[in-house]
């Protein structure tokens, strides 16, 4: 099982997209041994994704994505359990798009945990291999945001 990063916080690039979008890191964060079941075996989640999923934003606002000339809601942080991404990666899902059934989802052994690559995946398409081919880096993801 892969142990815990030796890095505490997330890239700097994250973080600045973060400030961007108005929010921060929890002023009462302490990264914890927090484990979660994937279909892979017990998985660490690395203490810079903990520290991002205890973001604050303000009172009142959304995070949106612009799709096709559409804007969307996106829940982020917003840990979804239960759901069956893939069977073949210690996944672990970070973000829902209410509108268009798309998660954000991670995988815990990436080498690069303080800017994880993210898979932007269709609810309906689970038993789709394509689905995990373009990811994109979770500092990535955050840019294409808007706060409303």
């Amino acid at each position: 099982m892969p142990g815990e990063p030796a890095t505490i916080t997330p890239h700097e690039d994250v973080f600045r997209e973060i400030a961007r979008l108005r929010g921060a890191v929890s002023e009462h964060f302490e990264p914890s041994d927090w484990r979660v079941d994937t279909p892979l075996g017990e998985r660490v989640v690395p203490s810079p994704l903990q520290a991002v999923l205890s973001v604050e934003w303000p009172a009142g606002q959304l995070l949106v994505t612009d799709e096709d000339g559409d804007e969307y809601e996106v829940t982020f942080p917003r840990l979804v359990n239960g759901d069956p991404v893939a069977e073949d990666r210690a996944f672990f899902i970070i973000a829902f798009n209410e509108a268009t059934q798309y998660y954000w989802v991670i995988d815990l052994d990436d080498e690069r945990p303080d800017d994880p690559w993210v898979h932007e995946i269709d609810h309906d398409l689970y038993g789709d291999d394509r689905r995990f081919q373009n990811p994109k880096r979770l500092s990535r993801m955050l840019a294409a945001l808007a706060a409303a």
